[in-house]
């Protein structure tokens, strides 16, 4: 839990708006990688997220086989 907590903190540097990420777990259908990949690019896009960013934040609502890649 503390690298969480570690990963959160250096995005509150950011100073984003709060904006909820959706989760993605590294399910094997590619389909729902790609739905999640145009989410998330939505959300950058509206909050005009630069792209060393994207990354680090994508990377905070990984879950399960997502977070070992």
């Amino acid at each position: 839990m503390h690298h969480v907590d570690d990963r959160r903190q250096n995005v509150a540097k950011l100073s984003l708006p709060l904006v909820k990420i959706p989760s993605f777990s590294g399910e094997g259908d590619p389909n729902i990688y790609l739905g999640w990949q145009a989410k998330i690019e939505q959300i950058f896009n509206v909050y005009e997220v630069q792209d060393d960013q994207k990354v680090k934040l994508a990377s905070l609502e990984f879950l399960n086989y997502a977070m070992q890649w």
